[in-house]
């Protein structure tokens, strides 16, 4: 435990909020600028386009296709019910991503700051202000923040006793982005060793927070969203396209361009790879999912609270997300938005002499995770993205591939050791089991 002299003690009181809300306006504000810099992306045209035909009374998944879940689409009917067109549209809608971007940095700022008997610690809102830096380009032109924040909110309120609440905001980041479903188990085996109902709390919340999907299957067919994403090949990000396109410099058949709307690379290698490649995909998100829950039910939680109990469940539920993505056949850039957070909580729990988080395998991982961040700008957007990287930037997603990889297997290793409790650096001690008379 850190202990404070009285003068460094004034001074962290003194300058740690007015620091925080400094540090938060000039990790927000620069983002505006992105409202006016680049062309509008084929993806913000397509929300709008989807959300107007909705307004017009078409029947979404029936006579428009939509490729997200159906809580996706309340998120663009605001920004199109407002806009004229689609410079408009993509203002508002840009506004919206970044007051969610905003709360997520407010959040990491508090949870820096709250504890008062610690210096203010910076470095999770550092970390995460970097990395949506490196994704610029796009940030404010996908909602992928949007899930993310709401999975990050649903730990915090977990973590904090509002098991209610952090089942009805798990369900709607599912309900808008599938991913979050991956970290229910976890969060449900967290609080099972509490023995007080929480978990039954925390599936009445998942239900209340599913109930308008009861509705929405009363007008349309909401679940032929993932026909959409079963069809898909090799996404180009992909580590299993990226090994395709590597070896078509030394002669493999392949092919880098459009299927449908979204740029996949193809060809004899490429058809083979696809039906192995997803039964991995899927076998290793289960394992890494199984892997997560039994390691959060055999920890022991009620000894602490605060920031260690926080970063120890983001440290958990990283794992499933990052195994989903690193091995995923589809993996755009916009991707790395939903580790970004979890990562970032992650570190705020890490002891204080060290750089990053507990073990040595959760601080590998967390590397990594931001790191493979930083380096997606070398290779999107590019000059050739668009028609087939070249040598270099094949390796350059490579890399970045690898990284992912590394932090699955990092997590993987961390979630199977004798001490969880030290998953993310939160010391949480089990009782003795002969206490001292």
């Amino acid at each position: 435990m850190w202990a404070m002299t009285p003068r460094v003690r004034e001074l962290a009181s003194t300058f740690r909020v007015p620091a925080a809300i400094t540090l938060w306006l000039l990790g927000t504000l620069p983002f505006l600028a992105r409202q006016v810099i680049g062309g509008t992306s084929k993806d913000v045209e397509h929300y709008m386009l989807t959300a107007n035909a909705f307004l017009a009374g078409a029947r979404i998944y029936t006579d428009v296709p939509f490729e997200y879940p159906p809580y996706a689409l309340a998120w663009f009917i605001g920004p199109a019910a407002l806009a004229e067109d689609l410079g408009e549209f993509r203002i508002l809608f840009g506004l919206l991503i970044l007051a969610v971007d905003a709360v997520v940095k407010a959040a990491l700022l508090w949870i820096g700051v709250r504890e008062r008997d610690r210096p203010p610690d910076f470095l999770p809102f550092f970390m995460y202000t970097l990395a949506t830096a490196a994704l610029g380009h796009f940030l404010l032109q996908r909602y992928d923040v949007i899930p993310a924040a709401l999975s990050c909110a649903a730990l915090l309120a977990l973590s904090g006793g509002w098991t209610a609440t952090a089942g009805v905001t798990i369900a709607v980041a599912a309900g808008t982005k599938v991913y979050p479903a991956l970290l229910l188990p976890v969060m449900a085996a967290f609080v099972w060793r509490r023995g007080d109902g929480s978990v039954r709390r925390l599936l009445l919340g998942v239900a209340a927070g599913l109930v308008p999907l009861v509705g929405v299957s009363l007008l349309a067919p909401w679940w032929n969203f993932a026909a959409v994403h079963s069809r898909r090949g090799l996404e180009v990000g992909s580590f299993w396209a990226s090994i395709v396109w590597l070896g078509h410099f030394v002669g493999v058949p392949a092919k880098w361009g459009v299927v449908i709307a979204w740029l996949e690379v193809t060809g004899p290698a490429a058809a083979w790879l696809a039906g192995p490649a997803r039964v991995v995909w899927a076998a290793a998100t289960l394992g890494s999912v199984a892997l997560a829950t039994q390691a959060a039910a055999r920890g022991r939680q009620d000894d602490h609270t605060g920031t260690a109990r926080l970063a120890l469940l983001a440290g958990l539920t990283l794992l499933p997300v990052t195994t989903f993505v690193a091995l995923n056949l589809v993996l755009s850039p916009q991707f790395q938005l939903w580790m970004a957070p979890l990562a970032a909580v992650c570190l705020a729990g890490r002891s204080r002499v060290d750089l990053l988080p507990g073990t040595l395998h959760v601080r590998r991982a967390c590397a990594c995770i931001f790191i493979s961040t930083f380096l997606v700008p070398a290779f999107f957007p590019s000059p050739t993205f668009d028609t087939g990287l070249d040598f270099g930037r094949t390796m350059v997603l490579l890399l970045r591939n690898g990284l992912l990889l590394y932090a699955t297997w990092s997590l993987a290793r961390a979630a199977v050791s004798d001490r969880p409790a030290r998953f993310a650096g939160a010391t949480l001690h089990e009782p003795p089991r002969h206490p001292s008379p």
